[in-house]
């Protein structure tokens, strides 16, 4: 649904002027887009004269970046990994906005698997991760930033992915749950509220409390961006500063009226019993900054969590992977 859509529904002010279509790709629903959803519910995208399409891409990051580099969308709101793999392919694209600021993806293991690990009593890191060892832990797809996820943690818990354990891509958040529930995964790597779902309705445990620093690798991390090619972030300033003030508001907006911004997400979620969205919320709500400026520390993360994770380095200076001109513009705006 569009933006517009959204705010004919609930009643916020649809400002009656020519807009400029803007076309957004995401690799999956969830509350990694709090200030998104925000934005399109409350007409912060109206506010700035622009038609905002958001199409969901269900195969994972580098089918919705492939989108916007074959120009089927404007920007991929997703994870700096898989547009760094693809700089270093020859691609000029880069981040141009903070969406999240800490690790937004869960890991989730069943009640069983829970119990036969004695989940409950581990307290080392590594120990947990080890504990990855011949379980089958479904993923959006091959590559994708919940694959690299699960690679990561193995590989920190001295388990070989490829070996050790199972990983099975499995499309999105309705997949991984019908897998989940009737016991043909033993967890799946997902985001709010898929994860929560999982814990809530089928009694499964998250491995790590991300958003807690259980996982020290993930500390600060800089997870979701607004990234767009270089071509078009430089032919299009005017555009994709209102993108980012709208995106801005919508961070604003969580933050400072928290309760009615729970209930500005909850039209996208309506199948989603109130329990388990109302946990949702409190876990995601945390891991957004107040403002959408790129940390350069939060993005060297991501090189990090790549080096790990696929056991090769990133070749992008680090100067070429982000721009913070577009925020820096809107800022004084926004005071």
């Amino acid at each position: 649904m569009t933006s517009a859509g959204v705010a004919g529904i609930l009643g916020a002010p649809v400002i009656a002027q020519s807009k400029q279509k803007v076309v957004l790709g995401q690799p999956s629903e969830g509350f990694i887009y709090i200030p998104i959803y925000v934005a399109r519910t409350k007409g912060f995208f109206e506010q700035e004269s622009l038609d905002a399409e958001v199409i969901t891409f269900s195969k994972g990051g580098a089918e919705a970046l492939a989108a916007v580099l074959g120009g089927q969308s404007d920007i991929y709101v997703g994870s700096p990994t898989v547009q760094l793999r693809a700089q270093e392919k020859g691609q000029l694209l880069k981040s141009f906005a903070a969406v999240q600021t800490q690790f937004g993806s869960d890991l989730v293991l069943s009640a069983d698997v829970a119990k036969r690990i004695d989940l409950a009593n581990l307290s080392d890191p590594k120990a947990k991760a080890a504990a990855l060892k011949g379980l089958t832990i479904a993923v959006a797809g091959p590559g994708s930033l919940t694959d690299l996820m699960v690679r990561h943690i193995a590989q920190f818990g001295g388990l070989n992915p490829d070996r050790d354990m199972t990983i099975t891509p499995i499309g999105g958040g309705g997949s991984m749950l019908a897998a989940f529930g009737q016991k043909r995964i033993d967890g799946y790597a997902l985001s709010a509220p898929t994860s929560t779902t999982g814990i809530e309705r089928f009694g499964g445990a998250m491995l790590f409390n991300f958003a807690k620093g259980e996982y020290p690798p993930f500390a600060n991390f800089l997870f979701y961006t607004l990234i767009a090619r270089n071509d078009w972030i430089a032919g299009k300033p005017e555009m994709a500063q209102k993108v980012v003030r709208a995106l801005w508001k919508g961070l604003r907006f969580a933050k400072t009226n928290p309760d009615e911004a729970r209930e500005a997400v909850r039209p996208f979620f309506t199948q989603v019993p109130k329990g388990e969205f109302d946990m949702a919320w409190a876990l995601s709500l945390p891991s957004f900054g107040d403002n959408p400026k790129i940390d350069e520390a939060g993005m060297l993360q991501n090189y990090g969590f790549l080096q790990e994770a696929e056991r090769r380095p990133v070749t992008v200076p680090v100067a070429e992977s982000y721009t913070n001109a577009i925020v820096d513009a809107v800022a004084p705006s926004m005071k």
